[in-house]
């Protein structure tokens, strides 16, 4: 039987870290399933799901801890069985719009009042092309109970872009991308 775990990773990056993490795996017949791993500001920040045999868990999870440096962390969460998932529909948004000092707790936060869960979300801040004015975008992959309706879902995002000053684009990932 093969126990899924869940590792997080940060810390200064150097040539070789993920040929270094993944030989650790293979070499305990582990898999690594999926990850998501990028560098910002000269520092590695990753998080890597892996499958691996329970026989060799407690050995794959002393050996990446050898990794461990002052600049290095690692967290290793084991994953347990997942209790039923409640159906969801996958939504992607794209915000572009002026930046402003809490303009992700502001998305954040009108997202879970709506138990909307996000999935993924990449984040980024430049100056405009045509003003001195920084612009904050973000793609957000979401998940909403099949419950929520898409055209209130759709109301109250055009209200939240109303009121952040930003556009907002919502994707169905089924090829309908509706322009808030």
């Amino acid at each position: 039987m093969a126990n899924s775990i869940i590792l997080t990773v940060t810390g200064k990056d150097r040539p070789g870290l993920v040929d270094e993490m993944s030989a650790m795996i293979t070499e305990q017949s582990g898999n690594w399933l999926e990850s998501r791993i990028t560098k910002l500001s000269g520092n590695f920040a990753g998080i890597i799901r892996v499958s691996v045999p329970s026989k060799n868990h407690e050995k794959l999870e002393s050996e990446l801890k050898t990794l461990e440096s002052d600049s290095f962390h690692l967290t290793i969460e084991r994953l347990s069985k997942s209790e039923a998932n409640v159906p969801v529909r996958e939504l992607s948004l794209e915000i572009v719009g002026p930046d402003h000092p809490g303009i992700v707790q502001d998305i954040a936060h009108a997202l879970a009042a709506k138990k909307i869960g996000i999935n993924e979300m990449l984040t980024d801040c430049n100056d405009g092309a045509m003003s001195s004015e920084r612009i904050f975008s973000a793609e957000i992959n979401i998940s909403i109970p099949m419950a929520v309706s898409v055209d209130t879902l759709r109301d109250e995002l055009e209200e939240l872009a109303n009121q952040l000053m930003v556009d907002i684009s919502m994707d169905d990932l089924q090829g309908t991308v509706t322009r808030i």
